[in-house]
């Protein structure tokens, strides 16, 4: 039997879908070339491949392809979509791995994973389940973050971000009123609120009195590692925080965030504060200030995120989808 066997990815990540799906993808193909899968490649079906992401998969020798060929099936194809019943049955449902953060699938597979929740209740036919936080997908950066952290920003820093594109404008809904209750609370010297977009985000957030805007900052892991508390979409960036040890207060930043955000409050890790979309600014920042002021509790949030999210996620599914590539395919 081959040592070596062909992985497949399959995912996107344009301004209308965010860009999640697309980095936990990328992660993942990095643990698949360091657990030894060759080649591997990934398929980016909508949107773009940022640079520190091609220069990553570039490092690992993983593959980019544009489009899908009609070659010999993959040992093992692994689905990030936001609908994961899309190409459902361009492959065999032995071969086949499918993230479901909103337990919608409902087809046949060999892997569901769920690194959403703490559990899966989709209605699809599966051989194996992945769910919970430990499957939480962790650039490995961010994983050298945790273990050998910055020094904490001075002044404390609160690091606003609702996701890359932010589509319902969450950001300017929040981020103005947030930024006046802290300063209102607390010597604008004496702490910084910081507002992060990413490429996407076509939102009407400009910048204001208190508090700075950046846009798709190069720094943004070393940004989110020193931040006394972060106010964030119920997303992927949760579970970097929580990897951090950086306390958060969450709101759902979209649809599909409304079951996952509130879910990771069990963890301690986070406060929910509601859909963002509707929610009082007010209360959001009022949120903040009273959080920022509260050190006792920040510290059990921080313990608490590190508990809950250790940051070998994508090694773990690494692990599955070698061992389903390894499998006699069925005849």
């Amino acid at each position: 039997m081959p040592d070596r066997r062909r992985v497949l990815l399959v995912t996107s990540g344009d301004a209308s879908e965010g860009r999640g799906h697309l980095a936990r993808a990328t992660t993942l193909a990095e643990a698949l070339s360091t657990a030894g899968a060759a080649p591997v490649e990934i398929a980016v079906l909508r949107g773009e491949l940022g640079a520190a992401q091609l220069e990553a998969l570039l490092a690992a020798s993983v593959a980019v392809v544009r489009e899908l060929d009609d070659g010999p099936i993959p040992d093992a194809v692994v689905v990030d979509l936001p609908d994961p019943a899309e190409l459902l049955d361009r492959w065999p449902a032995d071969r086949l791995i499918v993230f479901d953060d909103g337990d919608a699938f409902v087809g046949d597979a060999s892997v569901v994973i769920q690194p959403s929740m703490s559990r899966w209740s989709g209605r699809g036919r599966v051989g194996t389940v992945l769910a919970g936080y430990a499957y939480a997908p962790i650039r490995p950066g961010l994983r050298r973050l945790a273990a050998d952290p910055p020094p904490p920003a001075d002044p404390p820093q609160i690091v606003v971000c609702f996701g890359g594109s932010d589509p319902f404008d969450v950001s300017a809904r929040l981020v103005p009123a947030i930024a006046d209750a802290v300063a209102a609370a607390v010597d604008p010297a004496r702490a910084a609120v910081v507002a992060i977009v990413g490429p996407d985000y076509r939102g009407g957030l400009a910048g204001g009195d208190g508090w700075r805007l950046l846009r798709d900052p190069a720094d943004l892991d070393r940004r989110l590692a020193g931040a006394t508390l972060a106010v964030l979409g119920g997303g992927t960036m949760k579970l970097e925080a929580a990897c951090l040890g950086v306390p958060a207060l969450l709101v759902a930043a979209a649809p599909d965030q409304l079951a996952a955000a509130p879910a990771f409050v069990a963890t301690g890790a986070a406060r929910y504060l509601g859909d963002g979309r509707t929610l009082d600014p007010r209360a959001a920042g009022a949120a903040a200030a009273s959080l920022l002021a509260d050190e006792p509790t920040r510290g059990a949030m921080a313990r608490s995120g590190w508990a809950a999210v250790d940051g070998r996620g994508a090694e773990r599914i690494a692990a599955a989808v070698l061992d389903v590539a390894t499998r006699p395919a069925r005849t």
